[in-house]
């Protein structure tokens, strides 16, 4: 702890960890809570293949706003969602599966044969620009593991695997272990790293309590609960407790931490992401929920096959289960940065949550299916539908110049654009 008017962010350490707590009103001053507030922080969230486009549709706005069967997870929080339809990116930029995510947050076509070539994508952009102000300038997640080789299209199966790029010829590597994620973001080290973070800063968690206003001690203990939340299910899956899944992990999940189940695995990761937002570690996450040309199998669903075999019988009831599977760990993210209180509003009210894929459907890239979530501190409206189907500008790209510039980091240009969207 420095002063009472230290920053928004207090930073706790102690026996190898450094903690941040969530934005506390009371630790302000009045002058750097006016000028300042919350602050503004972007996610985006991946999955290729398509989708099931008969599902996959909204209409009307606020009160009027329906929902097709894709969305039914995000009933309780349509509010705070737009539906984006009909924007696209130009070109070959993700048409066919061996280079969509590379291509789907850069609005640039990847470069066919053994040079690599792809273009930064808009987190690494802000994080550049903007990850100074935290611990961490971006966390970047994966559900599943990358590609190797190349596609028989020509393309290396980097492009399928890699959303985040860094610079044009390097993709920024994913974790993908939930338990190394959960590390990195509060830094526990050496013979410390098995012990409970929170127990680390249990005292100075207390001193800061007595300081703060009875709101802010009240979202203090809604983020320590948060904490143990997350490490007890960590500590369950390590140790086999956990009753739904306790046989699977003892004789078949390898011992690198990996959550045999991947429903599991991408609960965690949302939480790992809800966990970044609520203490200011970092304000800007991406994480690919599969690669395209995805080899994710669902026995949860009921489902043998995997996800690209699937994906081309994309009218079918299975893979309709697997758009509404994603839809869903989405809607669970949302959900819990509603429901964690910031200033007047939750960290859902600012941010700006993506959920893109970079198809329509199998090989099929005429638009991008698009979701866009929470207000981003009031600069968006929600709880509408946004169709672009007719409009003079179409470009995915302008979208993301819009993103950028009400994040606080106004662009000439991005990817093919040079002309925001108005949204």
């Amino acid at each position: 702890m420095t002063t009472h008017s230290t920053s928004r962010r207090v930073v706790l350490k102690g026996l190898g960890a450094s903690v941040a707590l969530p934005w506390l009103e009371s630790l302000c001053s009045a002058a750097e809570g006016a000028q300042k507030g919350p602050p503004k922080r972007f996610a985006f969230l991946f999955f290729g293949d398509g989708v099931h486009a008969d599902q996959w549709w909204s209409k009307g706005s606020g009160s009027a706003l329906e929902l097709g069967g894709a969305f039914a997870s995000l009933e309780g929080v349509k509010d705070k969602v737009n539906f984006i339809h009909g924007l696209r990116h130009s070109g070959n930029v993700c048409s066919g599966h061996a280079k969509g995510a590379a291509g789907i947050l850069s609005g640039i076509q990847p470069n066919v044969g053994r040079e690599i070539r792809a273009a930064a994508s808009l987190d690494q952009v802000l994080a550049k620009r903007m990850g100074d102000a935290t611990p961490l300038s971006s966390l970047v997640l994966a559900c599943e593991r990358p590609i190797s080789g190349f596609h028989e299209s020509g393309y290396s199966m980097l492009y399928s695997s890699h959303v985040s790029w860094s610079s044009p010829v390097s993709p920024v590597p994913t974790e993908l272990y939930p338990s190394l994620a959960f590390d990195s973001l509060f830094q526990s080290k050496g013979s410390r790293a098995q012990a409970s973070v929170l127990d680390h800063v249990a005292s100075q968690l207390r001193d800061v309590s007595r300081k703060v206003s009875h709101a802010d001690k009240a979202k203090l203990d809604e983020y320590a609960t948060s904490i143990r939340e997350v490490e007890g299910r960590l500590a369950r899956l390590q140790a086999g407790a956990d009753s739904s899944f306790s046989q699977a992990i003892k004789s078949q999940r390898p011992p690198d931490g990996l959550p045999n189940q991947l429903d599991a695995h991408a609960r965690l990761m949302c939480d790992i992401i809800a966990l970044a937002f609520q203490t200011d570690r970092t304000r800007i996450a991406t994480m690919l929920m599969t690669n395209n040309l995805s080899g994710h199998v669902y026995p949860f669903l009921g489902l043998r096959e995997d996800h690209h075999s699937l994906s081309h019988k994309w009218q079918g009831k299975e893979f309709a289960s697997i758009t509404r599977f994603w839809v869903e760990q989405y809607a669970y993210l949302l959900n819990k940065l509603a429901n964690t209180q910031e200033g007047d509003g939750s960290v859902l009210d600012n941010s700006c949550i993506v959920l893109a894929n970079e198809q329509w459907i199998a090989h099929n890239a005429d638009r991008v299916p698009l979701l866009m979530a929470g207000g981003l501190g009031g600069t968006f409206k929600t709880g509408r539908t946004l169709d672009f189907e007719q409009s003079n500008n179409r470009k995915f790209s302008s979208l993301l110049l819009t993103l950028a510039d009400r994040m606080g980091l106004p662009l000439d240009s991005f990817g093919d654009s040079r002309e925001q969207l108005v949204v």
